[in-house]
C-alpha cells in the first residue's frame, strides 16, 4: 500500500487529515470540490446552517438562550448567521428592485436636498427628506451601526432588573432578531415580485416580525405574554426615538 504524504508539509498521512498541519487530504482540481472547500473552510456552511435557520425562524429566542448557556458548537455563530441573512436580503433586494425606480427615488431625494439646502436655514426644516435620503442610501450601515446596538440598549434598559445579564447578552439577542427580520423581509420581497397585485396582503406580513419579537422576548426573559407584548412595543418606540436622536446628532456633525 502506497504511503501517502501531506501535500502541504510532506508528513506521512495516517488518515483523512494531516496530524502535523491539519490539512485535509483532498484534491482541489475539480470545480465541485473547489466550491465545497470554499464553503466548508471560509463560510463553514455545513449542516449547522439548516438547524440554525430552523431554530431561528420557528423557535424565537431559542438560539439566544443556547448561546448564553454556552451551547454554541451545534449552531452557526450569531455574527455569521447575521452576515448570511443580511447578504441574502440585500442581494435579493438589489436583484428584484427596479433600478430605474431606485434611481428616480435617489434623484428625487437629491433634488429635494439641494432645494432645501438653498432655501432652509436649519437642518430641522428638511429633516424628513434627509432622513429618507440616508435610509435609502445607507440602509446597511444604519442597520449595523445603529439598529443593532440601539436595540440591544433598549433590551438592556427594559430588563435592567436582570443584573446577571450584560449589554453583550442583549446584543446577541439583537443580532438574532435582526437576522430573523432579514429572512422575513427577503420572503416579503420575493412574494411582492411573484404577486404584484396583492402587495397589500403581502406587506401585512410585516406584523409577523412584531409577533416574532413578542415571543422572542417571552422566551428569553421569561415574561408573561402580555408583559412581553408591552415590552416589545416599548422596545420599538425606544429604538425609533434613539434612532431619530442619533440621526439628528450625526447630521449636525456632518453638516
Amino acid at each position: 500500500m502506497e504511503n501517502k504524504k501531506c501535500k502541504n508539509c510532506d508528513e506521512p498521512l495516517h488518515g483523512e487529515y494531516c496530524s502535523n498541519c491539519g490539512q485535509r487530504d483532498i484534491e482541489l482540481l475539480k470545480f465541485k470540490k473547489l466550491i465545497k472547500d470554499f464553503f466548508d473552510h471560509h463560510l463553514d456552511l455545513d449542516a449547522r446552517i439548516f438547524s440554525t435557520i430552523k431554530h431561528l425562524i420557528f423557535y424565537p429566542g431559542f438560539l439566544t438562550v443556547e448561546y448564553w448557556k454556552g451551547r454554541r458548537a451545534k449552531y452557526l455563530p450569531p455574527f455569521k448567521i447575521y452576515l448570511l441573512t443580511s447578504f441574502l436580503y440585500f442581494f435579493i433586494y438589489s436583484v428584484i428592485l427596479n433600478p430605474e425606480v431606485k434611481n428616480n427615488e435617489v434623484n428625487n431625494s437629491n433634488v429635494k436636498l439641494e432645494k432645501n439646502e438653498t432655501n432652509s436655514s436649519t437642518i430641522f426644516d428638511d429633516f424628513p427628506e434627509r432622513f429618507d435620503f440616508y435610509m435609502d442610501n445607507y440602509e446597511k450601515e444604519i442597520e449595523l451601526f445603529f439598529f443593532l446596538p440601539l436595540t440591544a440598549l433598549g433590551l438592556l434598559f427594559l430588563n435592567k432588573n436582570l443584573v446577571n445579564l450584560y449589554f453583550s447578552h442583549h446584543f446577541i439577542a439583537s443580532i438574532h432578531l435582526s437576522s430573523a427580520w432579514f429572512i422575513l423581509q427577503t420572503i416579503i420581497e420575493i412574494l411582492n415580485t411573484v404577486f404584484p397585485n396583492h402587495k397589500f396582503y403581502v406587506e401585512s406580513l410585516n406584523i409577523t416580525l412584531f409577533i416574532y419579537c413578542v415571543f422572542m422576548v417571552k422566551s428569553i426573559y421569561k415574561n408573561s405574554l402580555i408583559w412581553s407584548f408591552i415590552k416589545t412595543i416599548s422596545l420599538m418606540v425606544m429604538t425609533l426615538v434613539m434612532l431619530f436622536t442619533t440621526m439628528i446628532i450625526s447630521m449636525l456633525f456632518i453638516l
